[in-house]
């Protein structure tokens, strides 16, 4: 079986450009594979020059997939697995329902390989793809085909950046750095690694050997070139990102024949799971009906000129605060209390850089000096969310949200 490999540009597809035209010019890198990942022909060049082949695989971009891992808890673990982008919302600065995330299999830690990427990005790439009459059947991230060793890590140097894999699973995307100097973002992942790597191999990838002592000097790890990357055959086992939504809808249909007793049976047990659900939820309805009235009468008790009840509990607070400041006395919510909860618990480790207070809410901008204060944040203080962001020459930058809005 033939199998045809299409490594996707990072800046394709573009947005507002014609379909047509934009897959019609644009050159890929692409391979064509036999029985045994056996290499048969390999080119650069639009879709019209790639040959016909049985299946189809592409390879993405490292810049346009996040590689992280989760270990899920031993109860619910299916549930928890079906709402892994809301599992893992405070890595990521998106919104869960943009992302989609792809489980890898369980290593032997209990950890859960997952890669993470844009869904929006991804659909577009596959309807590119199928408009021209490509289906691929896999996705991977070409991150983790770069080669992986125990101790090592391997990096695709392109001139002025590249990629590395840090182990098994892991890896990240690179920018800048040139001959004499190392990309920084290498830098800090080094300083920030609990397990440091006993020296990195440059595998390249169209571009000149860096200056290895220099390399080595500006790293503090010994620094090796492995000639020219040649591009390896797709993994299979490492993550498929076309899973879920993204799944290959021949597969389903091969096995719907064999899983129609089984399918009857579901439906049978969901029919009663819907009629109890139903009166489940209007206990529940009944239930928020009556703590609603209750609450409404309460307010009412406490603040009988108001003429108009939205929300209760939040008119209650807005209220109470505002008779706080009538008397003189700050509320919970305010500037000041604010950041006196919070300005103890963040040590030399966290750097304000801004401050911003609105309506009951305080947002803090910081620098986090060490990798390990975002955790030791977190337990201080369970209340607040702690959303990381880039990493920079001076630390891991980070925003801290605390308040209720009033």
């Amino acid at each position: 079986m033939s199998q045809l490999e299409i490594h996707i540009p990072e800046n394709w597809p573009q947005a507002g450009q014609d379909k047509a035209s934009e897959t019609a010019t644009t050159p890929f890198s692409w391979c064509l594979r036999g029985a045994g990942g056996k290499l048969l022909r390999a080119g650069r060049g639009t879709a019209e020059s790639m040959p016909a082949a049985d299946i189809c695989h592409i390879v993405l971009p490292s810049s346009k997939v996040l590689l992280s891992s989760i270990k899920p808890p031993a109860q619910n673990r299916r549930k928890f697995m079906q709402a892994l982008p809301y599992a893992i919302e405070d890595r990521i600065m998106a919104d869960p329902e943009s992302i989609h995330v792809a489980p890898g299999n369980e290593q032997e830690n209990g950890e859960i390989p997952l890669a993470i990427v844009d869904r929006a990005w991804l659909g577009k790439v596959l309807d590119e793809l199928r408009s021209i009459g490509l289906k691929p059947v896999r996705a991977e991230v070409e991150t983790l085909l770069a080669p992986f060793n125990i101790g090592v890590w391997n990096l695709i140097w392109r001139g002025n950046g590249g990629f590395v894999r840090q182990g098994q699973n892991s890896g990240m995307p690179l920018d800048g750095g040139d001959a004499e100097h190392p990309p920084a973002a290498l830098l800090l992942a080094i300083k920030a690694s609990d397990n440091k790597p006993g020296s990195i191999q440059i595998h390249l990838d169209g571009a000149e050997a860096p200056d290895l002592g220099a390399w080595s000097s500006g790293l503090g790890i010994p620094v090796t070139s492995s000639g020219e990357w040649q591009w390896p055959a797709s993994a299979e086992h490492g993550i498929n990102l076309l899973q879920g939504g993204f799944a290959p809808g021949s597969t389903y249909a091969k096995w719907l024949p064999r899983l129609r007793p089984a399918l009857v049976v579901a439906g049978l047990i969901l029919g009663l799971h819907v009629i109890f659900t139903i009166g489940d939820w209007a206990r529940l309805r009944f239930e928020k009906q009556r703590l609603t009235t209750s609450m409404e009468q309460s307010f009412r008790k406490a603040f009988p000129d108001a003429k108009v009840i939205v929300d209760a509990p939040l008119q209650m607070r807005r209220n109470l605060a505002e008779l706080r400041h009538s008397a003189g006395i700050m509320d919970h919510n305010d500037f000041l209390p604010l950041l006196a909860e919070v300005a103890p618990m963040l040590g030399v480790e966290a750097q304000i850089q801004s401050l911003e207070y609105q309506q009951g809410i305080l947002k803090m901008h910081l620098i986090l000096t060490k990798s390990t204060a975002l955790e030791s944040l977190r337990v201080k203080l369970p209340q607040a969310k702690l959303i990381p962001g880039n990493s920079g020459p001076n630390g891991i930058e980070a925003e801290l949200t605390i308040g209720k809005p009033s």
